[in-house]
């Protein structure tokens, strides 16, 4: 019998959970930003200007819905390298708004930042890994965070380092169960640099601050760069997957290995499971290389 891993395929919203104006170190107003995503069709949006949570209620008036989130950071002698952390604020912050300092290697660990972040925000998610420059013990050393940027807008389009597929697989090869998200981190001046390159479709019963921190707690949302995935879930020991027409798509497992599909206008496709898989997820990738992410199913 085949069991959606989405509650609903009727109601599916657009938005983006990074981005940065004139408030921090984006070069985009707000009023101004907000306006951009509005025209580009997204129902909600964050600012995570950072270390600094703004909220004005007319933002909310224009367009999207407006969630209250930051992103905090950790500053190293090394500059190149850092840590930061995206986090949203529960549907019942009644501040307008709420500062921390940078946080500073000598006297904060990143755990130290993550726990602190835990007590303040509903939602984590590690921004970055690659461009942070992260090793891979102190991301597994790492815990507390929901979700790993599996791709970010803003760093693939300046260095060609906004893929973070490796952060996340090797997470959940350890057992952990993280999400993934794409988003845009936007810092620049013109929209086409570092806008509408990765986002979220987030799938609930209504467009509310609460129901749509609900869903990506619980991972109802798949993330994409253009390809729509209609639905998957498992189906009498196979996990079955439906999109838009792409070229390849790939169920990604472990410890079993997984399947790599490739052809032309692949609208679905399944994979049967062999057991002993700790997850699947699947990718979907178009013909012009743009991709699709599923969160993982737990075996």
């Amino acid at each position: 019998m085949r069991k959606s891993a989405f509650p609903s395929k009727e109601h599916w919203y657009k938005g983006n959970i990074h981005s940065h104006t004139t408030l921090s170190d984006g070069a985009i107003a707000p009023m101004d930003q907000i306006r951009l995503y509005k025209d580009a069709g997204y129902d909600f949006l964050a600012f995570t200007d950072h270390n600094v949570m703004n909220d004005d209620p007319s933002w909310s008036k224009e367009g999207p819905l407006m969630l209250k989130a930051w992103e905090r950071d950790i500053l190293y002698s090394y500059k190149v390298k850092c840590t930061h952390i995206v986090g949203l604020f529960s549907p019942d912050c009644q501040l307008s708004t709420f500062r921390r300092e940078p946080g500073d290697k000598r006297t904060m660990t990143d755990q130290d930042l993550v726990d602190q972040m835990k007590k303040e925000n509903v939602f984590l998610s590690l921004a970055h890994p690659t461009w942070s420059r992260m090793e891979p013990e102190e991301i597994l050393n790492l815990n507390g965070f929901d979700a790993v940027e599996v791709f970010n807008t803003g760093t693939e389009r300046l260095c060609h380092e906004g893929h973070a597929e490796w952060v996340w697989d090797m997470l959940l090869r350890h057992g952990r169960h993280v999400l993934g998200i794409a988003c845009d981190d936007t810092h620049s001046h013109t929209e086409k640099d570092d806008h509408f390159g990765g986002w979220t479709y987030v799938n609930c019963n209504d467009l509310s601050w609460a129901s749509i921190i609900d869903a990506l707690k619980k991972g109802d949302y798949y993330s994409t760069m253009g390809p729509i995935i209609k639905d998957w879930g498992l189906d009498d020991g196979k996990v079955y997957i439906e999109c838009s027409p792409c070229s390849e798509i790939h169920f990604i497992t472990y410890p079993a290995r997984g399947k790599a599909c490739y052809g032309e206008n692949l609208t679905s496709m399944e994979y049967a499971l062999k057991g002993g898989e700790a997850y699947v997820r699947v990718e979907v990738i178009d013909s012009s290389g743009k991709k699709a992410w599923t969160n993982p199913i737990y075996f």
